[in-house]
């Protein structure tokens, strides 16, 4: 009987151990996680021509170019007048970049080119405001090469999170390019480019935050043709505002709007897809001069609301 006691009673303990809270390990609000961020971060400082960084992880070279070469969480601070972050991993692991009231200017290149690493993620620390302007034209050490072609530039994985502020001015091309899949949580993201906004090209997810984008050819675009796993565009909350010469939103196998508020205003085709355009929910409002929609197939849900101003459709 004791024995049997025991064992129910140790039963009941793991039980609520499993249920309780665990309010220990949790940030408490945004500005804990914050802080518990630049505990374990190594800091970079921008100084004007070139940066300050204690880690061996880091070399600050004389043009102004920063190259980070192992895995991990660097805060960045400061103003960069002309260089930038170049990302070199060759060790496996996460490379978390967080901008922290970070101002970066290339005159000609990239502000942030991630070039190898398994997977990278750019902070926008809460309460800043961070600005990456690129120049007119690029200085490529091979002059056949054609890329990075936009100020953020990743050959990697990229995820954008953090509830701070960034702005982007593609002034060369385009203003943020994944090479891979490309996902946007959260921030207040204001885009402009010479020719596309954002590229994704595996994938283009945007799950919150604010995002506004103003290009001169398409707005936010997929473009991996390879199957049709990929090539897509999905956009789950948010608000999500676009004006573009060209498509305001462009993808090969499929875009989906599941959520958030969305407006479009293009000169061209509001939304483009070799496949399917589908518009499961969250509310769409397409303001175009030439064709709103404009895909292999259009499928809308009563839980979406869709509003066009313009030719309804071709496909």
């Amino acid at each position: 009987m004791k024995k049997t006691l025991a064992l129910l009673l140790a039963a009941l303990m793991i039980a609520s151990a499993l249920f309780l809270p665990s309010c220990s390990t949790t940030p408490k609000d945004e500005s804990e996680a914050g802080a518990n961020l630049e505990k374990k971060a190594t800091e970079i400082t921008l100084s004007g021509s070139g940066a300050t960084c204690d880690a061996s992880s880091v070399y600050v070279g004389e043009d102004g170019k920063i190259s980070i070469n192992s895995a991990g969480t660097y805060l960045i601070t400061g103003t960069l007048d002309d260089g930038m972050i170049y990302v070199d991993c060759v060790d496996a692991g996460i490379i978390n970049l967080v901008l922290k009231g970070a101002s970066i200017t290339n005159n000609d290149g990239a502000c942030i080119y991630i070039r190898k690493t398994q997977n990278a993620v750019i902070t926008l620390y809460e309460g800043t405001t961070n600005t990456l302007t690129d120049g007119a034209s690029y200085k490529f050490d091979n002059p056949e090469d054609t890329e990075p072609d936009a100020a953020i530039f990743s050959k990697e994985d990229l995820t954008i999170n953090g509830t701070g502020s960034l702005v982007v001015n593609g002034n060369y091309s385009n203003g943020i390019v994944s090479k891979d899949g490309l996902k946007i949580d959260n921030g207040s993201i204001t885009v402009s480019a010479a020719r596309h906004g954002i590229k994704g090209k595996d994938y283009l997810i945007i799950n919150g935050g604010t995002l506004t984008v103003n290009a001169l050819r398409d707005g936010i675009k997929s473009t991996n043709y390879d199957s049709q796993l990929v090539g897509y565009i999905e956009i789950n909350g948010g608000s999500v505002n676009i004006t573009s010469e060209d498509e305001a939103v462009q993808a090969v196998s499929a875009i989906n709007f599941n959520g958030g508020e969305v407006t479009l205003g293009s000169t061209n085709n509001g939304i483009k897809c070799d496949g399917s355009i589908n518009f499961n929910g969250g509310s769409v409002a397409i303001d175009v001069e030439d064709n709103a929609l404009n895909g292999f197939a259009i499928n809308k849900k009563e839980a979406c609301t869709v509003t066009i101003s313009g030719v309804p459709y071709n496909g």
